[in-house]
């Protein structure tokens, strides 16, 4: 009997006393390797330094083009000064008083009548 008194009092106590469950705690140790918030930073930051790298690029090209056609442009702008020089210096030749007169005497067979002569003074602006 006692035997199964015993036993009884092992279930009874087996039955009171509840089970305690060990719960095994696993600690993070860090190997040395690259983490998950790293291994997005990481592209991220190279992305940002491409882009950076080609609007310094983009801009540097647009910056040349422009500096060239303003160059093109300066020497247009010289060349045609150069030609408006020397249109101005045959339009100061062509209009000088006694060519005028020679050849209204000459080719168109004019003749100078001092009666006709009106003289006309200028009126400054200023």
């Amino acid at each position: 009997m006692m035997s199964a008194a015993r036993q009884h009092l092992h279930e009874r106590h087996i039955q009171q006393s509840p089970r305690r469950e060990t719960k095994t705690v696993r600690q993070r140790v860090f190997k040395g390797g690259i983490t998950k918030g790293e291994k997005i930073l990481y592209p991220l930051a190279l992305l940002a330094v491409l882009f950076a790298a080609y609007m310094v690029i983009s801009n540097y090209a647009s910056i040349y083009i422009a500096n060239h056609e303003i160059q093109q442009t300066e020497t247009v702008i010289a060349s045609q000064a150069s030609v408006n020089e020397g249109l101005s210096l045959q339009v100061k030749g062509l209009s000088e008083p006694d060519r005028i007169l020679s050849i209204a005497q000459n080719e168109l067979g004019m003749t100078l009548s001092d009666q006709n002569v009106k003289v006309i003074q200028s009126q400054n602006l200023d």
